[in-house]
């Protein structure tokens, strides 16, 4: 009894909730490192390396991007306009955190630029794939009805 109160319980729902925040957390501050690397070694600037605290600043970006996805874009709620939104919150959260830290004050221009355009198109990749798995999810489902409807017996009245 007191394992499905638990499971049904405040608490429970905020650590799902914050689960799915850091989820995509993780996958963008690895995109952050990656490009931010990338850009490094391909610009004409010196050799930059990711330090500590730029790390912990792209954390904490990454994690603010993944709780506006939370609160602006549940995938119960996916529709045209929540997905403009949260792609915008993203875009504007990348480039607060990169122009007040500097982020990128020793790499040419263009490196910000690329980098905000590539984060902007990997949020909309994530949500490609939050439509691709409503879509399957309510074939399965559709399929599910379908079959139980099938085993019912009619009933007469």
């Amino acid at each position: 009894m007191n394992s499905d109160r638990f499971k049904n319980s405040g608490f429970a729902k905020l650590y799902l909730w914050t689960t799915k925040a850091k989820y995509t957390m993780g996958i963008f501050f690895v995109a952050f490192v990656m490009f931010y690397l990338l850009f490094g070694l391909i610009s004409d600037g010196p050799a930059i390396s990711l330090d500590f605290f730029t790390a912990i600043q792209m954390v904490f970006a990454c994690f603010f991007i993944g709780i506006a996805q939370q609160v602006i874009l549940p995938v119960e709620k996916l529709n045209r306009t929540r997905c403009v939104l949260w792609v915008a919150s993203g875009v504007l959260i990348t480039l607060a955190f990169g122009l007040g830290f500097g982020w990128f004050r020793h790499f040419p221009r263009w490196c910000f630029i690329v980098f905000l355009l590539i984060m902007a198109a990997a949020m909309m990749a994530m949500i490609l794939s939050y439509y691709l798995e409503l879509h399957r999810e309510t074939k399965r489902l559709n399929r599910g009805l379908t079959a139980f409807q099938k085993q019912r017996p009619k009933r007469e009245g």
